[in-house]
Formats: C-alpha cells, sequence, structure tokens
C-alpha cells in the first residue's frame, strides 16, 4: 500500500508500515478542477498515485480541509478521517449539535456568539462551567468558572461573527482520552485531581464501565475511521480529528500508528 501522508511534521513511524510512503505539507498541494475533473497534486504528481492518505489537517481549515478530503475520496483513496468527520470535529460549535442530534452522552452545552447571549445562561445550565474561546476554530481559552460572574468576564468582548465561546456543565468524575480506530481502543485516565484532560497526567488503562459503546458509537455517528475522544464523567466532552499517535504509543506500549494503518486498510 502506497502512503501519501500530509502534515506539517513528517513521522518516520509510517516508513515500515507502508510499501511505499511519501510525505507533503498542506501548504504543497495543489486542488485542481478541470473540466468538471477534481484532482489534487503535488511536485507534478497526481494523488491517484497513491492508495491512501493519513492527512493531519489543521482545524483552523475546517472548510479547505473538508474540500479537499472529498476530492480525495472522489478518487477512491482510503483515508484516517472523513471529509464529513473531520467537518464535524474541527466546527465545535457544529460537533456538539451533531453530538446531541445522535443522542450520544454529553455535558449539558450551550453554544455562545456574543455577550447578550450569556446573561440567560444562568436557565439553561449550573456551574460550574467550563468554558471555551475559539478564534477562527482555534481555541484560545479554556477556563473553569464558578459562578455567573466569572461566566459574564469570560464572554466580555466575544464579537458576534467572529468568536464562538462554548458552555458546558461540569461535573467532577473519571476523565479519560481514547484514540479511537476502527473498532480498537487506546484508553489513557488522567489521574490528576484537576478539571482539565491534560496530555500531563496520563497513564494506561482498560476502558472504564461502560465506555467502549460510547467512544464506538460516537466515532461512528460522526462517521471516520479515526479519531480522538475525550470523556469526563462518563460523558463525550470532546472529539478532535488529529490524535497525538506518538503520545498514545509512548504511553500505552501499544503501536497506534500500526491501529491507525489498519482502520485504513480495513476501510
Amino acid at each position: 500500500m502506497k502512503l501519501l501522508e500530509i502534515s506539517n511534521e513528517e513521522s518516520s513511524h509510517f516508513d515500515e508500515l507502508f510499501e511505499d510512503k511519501s510525505h507533503v505539507s498542506l501548504e504543497q498541494l495543489s486542488p485542481e478542477v478541470i473540466k468538471t475533473k477534481n484532482d489534487v497534486k503535488f511536485e507534478g504528481k497526481s494523488i491517484s498515485e497513491f492508495d491512501g492518505v493519513y492527512a493531519e489537517i489543521p482545524e483552523k481549515n475546517a472548510v479547505f480541509g473538508r474540500v479537499l478530503l472529498e476530492m480525495i475520496e472522489e478518487k477512491g483513496l482510503k483515508t484516517n478521517v472523513s471529509s464529513t468527520g473531520f467537518f464535524i470535529m474541527a466546527k465545535k460549535n457544529y460537533l456538539h449539535h451533531v453530538l446531541n442530534e445522535k443522542e450520544i452522552e454529553t455535558p449539558k452545552s450551550a453554544v455562545i456568539a456574543s455577550e447578550k447571549s450569556v446573561r440567560n445562561i444562568g436557565q439553561h445550565l449550573e456551574t460550574p462551567m467550563i468554558g471555551r474561546k475559539f478564534e477562527n476554530r482555534k481555541e484560545t481559552e479554556i477556563n473553569l468558572l464558578e459562578d455567573q460572574e466569572e461566566v459574564e468576564e469570560f464572554v466580555e468582548g466575544t464579537e458576534y461573527g467572529e468568536d464562538v465561546i462554548v458552555l458546558s456543565e461540569y461535573n467532577e468524575g473519571e476523565k479519560y482520552r481514547f484514540l479511537v480506530t476502527g473498532d480498537n481502543i487506546i484508553s489513557l485516565k488522567d489521574k490528576s485531581d484537576g478539571w482539565k484532560i491534560t496530555k500531563d497526567n496520563l497513564q494506561y488503562s482498560n476502558v472504564g464501565n461502560g465506555l467502549e459503546e460510547l467512544v464506538l458509537t460516537t466515532k461512528r455517528s460522526i462517521g471516520t475511521s479515526v479519531a480522538e475522544i475525550l470523556v469526563n464523567s462518563g460523558k463525550v466532552v470532546d472529539v478532535n480529528p488529529n490524535p497525538d499517535l506518538e503520545m498514545y504509543t509512548e504511553i500505552s506500549g501499544k503501536n497506534a500508528f500500526e491501529q491507525v494503518k489498519k482502520a485504513m486498510v480495513d476501510q
């Protein structure tokens, strides 16, 4: 299987897993539409020369990433992330909508687009809340907000149409990061006492009670082969299109890169 890796930084971990691997940055790709025929090229070569594409596309490129992946899919190439799945995971306000529509267990949340929207938030959500601020689809701030005053301060300065803020009720409980590849799961538990699910306090663990079906259903609902799913207190709090495969490999002792390859091949 010939693999094209699209990422800002080349990984050597895929080298021994594929018979042939090439690397290209997102900026080096040239999507083309000629007489209704689509193609994606780099260095004058068409991606149709490859069997599969592993893509790490920054979430800020949600629209471009979706179009690029659609063109790759039209060529019949296997991918780690679908065009629709990437778009859902990259746009966090849309992600919450999709998860709720699919009846996935999530914290009660609200998407705020302006300061005015938060004035009566207490009628819908209870404190404490987790506040996440996104500018140009990039998360710029995340905080635990203990009361209404802190919520209003967090939202202050939000401009309609430019910023998105997601507020979610917070419940203290067990915290996990899951790498889901096909039907396989690598489970990392955050053993810290804090409210954040960080990369600093993770240890390999069994999948918590009842969580296996939750994370697999979440991945299938989004419609992708590979995803990172964050869970707190038995509820999905985030889903990411670009999991840190090296981190999962180092902490779990399992080859996350090999599991990604298997998920792509088995599509």
